[in-house]
């Protein structure tokens, strides 16, 4: 369950990582002086286009649920997060004029998690106008082949959203085109010069309804760093020749050698990051949390490559934006709730790895799931300075981790994880450990926000600082569940706390 607040705060850091024996009580590291401070929406989200109009409504029906839920994070940092509509329904998309229905979706299965064929309609346009002040990124289909059906999408998105538009997308993971949606062997150059030509089009029909053109983020490429990709060369001609449009080792360097983006229209660099595939043809996704998405160390070496390649590509001068993440890829799997700019959270109706389940569907409540508790944790960590640095506390285990965060130069919080798996039915008392920081000597006490569950395993009766943001309270907005403003003292310069397992706390001093 707190794989979000683990997550978040890792990537934050820019992957500083460090597993050493330390001195008890434990030191705080500096804030190294050429570090940047955190986006203060650093926490923004994915939507599927697909599902857009379930999590935000239209202007007559407005999601009240979601706009609260967003609201809160935006309150705590001062900027709302941004949100992508887009993922793979989006090259299933197809815009028609005339049609009065706002969406259609058409299921191949009724089971399915989602359709193969979306037609919606400018109606669609009125969800981008229900959520506050959200800055979007609108996906647009480069799979469809029709270039006038791409233009009038592209010229109706920048009408209807206007001053909400924070870029367009143009095609979701198209570096899988080869097993989707193209030949075989459509390669790195195909798709350079099919994605140049349509993102041309894009930008002059756009700049000609709207007058500016707010440019894109690509290329949006999901790359299966870590993940045994061998199940996709089945499904290729010749088997055990992988293209280099696929390999993740080749693919994002080489898309711009190419001379991808000639026109220099792409304003933020983004790639997608899942830990594993929930997907038959992929191995088993371990059901161990412990080794998996509750363990530090396999986080942080998940993510180590997005940053390396964030420096290769340094050159372009954009920033570097994880567009679609969550903890497994393909909807996630039921009991594993989940230095970049930004990373958008990926969301979806009836998805298992989801924030919050917006509306009733046949298969679920509208809820606030766990990683929303994560998500306000690591919202009050970043805070609303926009000056915020936060540096990683090595610690011994795998199980556990810890962060600084700093003001500018300036100590003002520490956050601390005990990651090791708790499950509320273990008969057995709920270990804890303790743990002692060594801190300034003029703070005198810190504030206590504690990231509590009954276990990791719960989906509910979740709360950080005492308060919760469960849909059947108060529909997404704060309630107050134990007024009790805990506090610890500082003696000495010794900052002790102890923390059960499977809880998170965020210290702020005093």
């Amino acid at each position: 369950m707190f794989l979000y607040s683990s997550m978040l705060l890792g990537t934050a850091l820019l992957l500083q990582q460090g597993q050493s024996h330390h001195p008890h009580p434990i030191a705080i590291p500096d804030v190294p002086k050429d570090s940047s401070p955190v986006s203060r929406d650093l926490q923004s989200f994915s939507i599927e286009f697909a599902f857009f109009p379930d999590f935000a409504g239209n202007i007559s029906h407005p999601n009240e649920f979601s706009k609260a839920l967003l609201g809160n994070l935006g309150k705590v940092t001062g900027i709302f997060p941004k949100v992508r509509v887009g993922g793979t329904t989006q090259d299933h998309a197809t815009y028609f004029p005339h049609q009065e229905e706002n969406i259609h979706l058409i299921y191949e299965n009724p089971s399915d998690d989602q359709p193969k064929q979306i037609n919606y309609g400018p109606r669609f346009f009125e969800s981008y106008h229900t959520l506050g002040d959200v800055k979007y990124i609108h996906g647009l289909n480069l799979n469809q082949t029709d270039p006038t059906q791409l233009e009038t999408a592209a010229t109706q998105a920048c009408k209807s959203i206007g001053s909400k538009l924070h870029l367009l997308e143009l095609g979701n993971e198209f570096n899988v085109a080869p097993i989707m949606y193209r030949p075989s062997n459509y390669s790195i150059g195909d798709y350079v010069r099919e994605w140049n030509s349509k993102s041309e089009s894009v930008r002059r029909t756009v700049q000609k309804a709207c007058g500016d053109f707010p440019g894109l983020m690509a290329p949006s490429c999901i790359l299966l760093d870590g993940i045994d990709i061998g199940p996709l060369l089945e499904k290729l001609p010749v088997q055990g020749s992988l293209p280099d449009f696929i390999d993740p080792t080749k693919t994002a360097e080489r898309i711009f050698n190419h001379g991808y983006d000639e026109k220099n229209l792409t304003k933020e660099l983004s790639f997608h990051h899942y830990m594993g595939m929930n997907l038959p043809m992929f191995p088993v996704f371990p059901n161990d949390l412990q080794k998996t998405i509750m363990n530090h160390t396999n986080i942080v070496e998940g993510l180590k490559s997005h940053i390396q390649r964030a420096q290769k590509l340094a050159y372009l001068g954009h920033p570097y934006i994880l567009g679609e993440t969550n903890s497994i890829g393909v909807q996630g799997r039921d009991g594993e709730t989940n230095n970049i700019k930004r990373l958008h959270f990926h969301q979806g109706l009836d998805y298992r790895y989801g924030s919050w389940q917006p509306i009733q569907s046949k298969k679920q409540a509208p809820t606030t799931r766990a990683p929303y508790y994560g998500h306000i944790m690591v919202a009050s960590a970043i805070g609303s300075s926009g000056n915020t640095r936060v540096v990683n506390i090595p610690l011994r285990r795998d199980t556990e981790s810890a962060y600084a965060i700093y003001e500018g130069d300036k100590l003002t919080k520490l956050a601390v994880l005990n990651l090791r798996v708790f499950n509320h039915t273990t008969d057995s008392t709920r270990p804890s450990r303790r743990y002692s920081f060594q801190v300034p000597e003029q703070f005198t006490h810190a504030k206590v926000e504690r990231l509590t569950a009954p276990g990791s395993d719960m989906l509910d009766n979740i709360t950080f600082g005492g308060v919760s943001y469960d849909h059947d309270l108060k529909q997404g907005k704060p309630v107050v569940i134990d007024p009790k403003e805990e506090t610890t003292a500082i003696q000495n310069g010794i900052l002790g706390i102890t923390l059960p397992d499977s809880s998170a706390v965020l210290l702020t001093l005093k």
